[in-house]
């Protein structure tokens, strides 16, 4: 059994296809850029600028630090598990920490 499914079902992992974003085959947003917009609204809710994690109306979020994404909360994920968590597509490690952050787990 692949590592990869033995600890994430479908259901949560996220996956990022060309521009789409989907968790258990369903669509719920898409990247443009370096921003991340959600299904539900059809609107921007945030954006990554270098190493920091924004919500839409500017408020910092979170931020790569080392090997973790920290957030304002006091909240450290391991980038090399968020790459598990978030897989597919070629993006940089501050839009997969974006996505999961701005659209959940």
């Amino acid at each position: 059994m692949n590592f990869f499914f033995s600890r994430y079902n479908n259901e949560s992992m996220i996956n990022i296809d060309g521009e789409k974003i989907w968790r258990g085959g369903e669509k719920i947003g898409w990247i443009d850029e370096g921003k991340i917009y959600s299904l539900n609204s059809g609107e921007k809710v945030g954006y990554c600028s270098g190493n920091a994690i924004y919500r839409v109306d500017g408020t910092k979020i979170g931020w790569l630090d080392g090997d973790f994404i920290k957030t304002v909360d006091g909240e450290s994920i391991r980038i090399e598990e968020n790459r598990e968590h978030v897989v597919g597509s070629d993006e940089s490690d501050v839009v997969r920490a974006a996505i999961r952050l701005l659209l959940g787990d």
